[in-house]
């Protein structure tokens, strides 16, 4: 980008005008009832192991906040998404009930924001683990 314009591209599509159905060229339509459903059969075949929610990269393209809300009143409670601010945005769309991981790790420096959004981070090397061990005192999984 040339500076002048630092919106995300889900800033740009909210302030877009909205266009036509045949001017789309396709339209996806997200069934969050088939998604639910689809997590009441998984769940059902687990037995009782734990299942949980990835919903990285806005659910992969589907709304993660609508589809971890979706996931969520079928009882799943734990999700992981990629990144810092996919987390702190998932973390505001379902408040505490929920454990969220970030897959990446957290960047050096941003450790306070994690734990300030009650996010627990994946830890990927040794490197992430000795930042993280000095910087917060909160959960993470190896």
């Amino acid at each position: 980008m040339n500076g002048t314009s630092k919106k995300s591209l889900s800033e740009r599509a909210v302030k877009a005008a909205p266009i036509s159905e045949a001017a789309a060229g396709a339209i996806l339509t997200v069934d969050l009832s088939a998604i639910r459903e689809n997590y009441r059969r998984l769940k059902a075949r687990l037995g009782g192991v734990g299942c949980a929610g990835v919903v990285k990269a806005d659910g992969y393209g589907l709304g993660g906040p609508q589809v971890a809300a979706a996931l969520a009143a079928e009882g799943c409670a734990v999700f992981f998404v990629a990144h810092l601010a996919e987390g702190a945005l998932l973390r505001q769309a379902l408040g505490a009930r929920a454990a969220i991981y970030v897959l990446n790790g957290i960047q050096p420096g941003a450790e306070s924001e994690a734990v300030a959004a009650e996010l627990g981070v994946v830890i990927n090397s040794a490197g992430q683990l000795a930042a993280w061990r000095a910087a917060a005192s909160w959960p993470a999984l190896l």
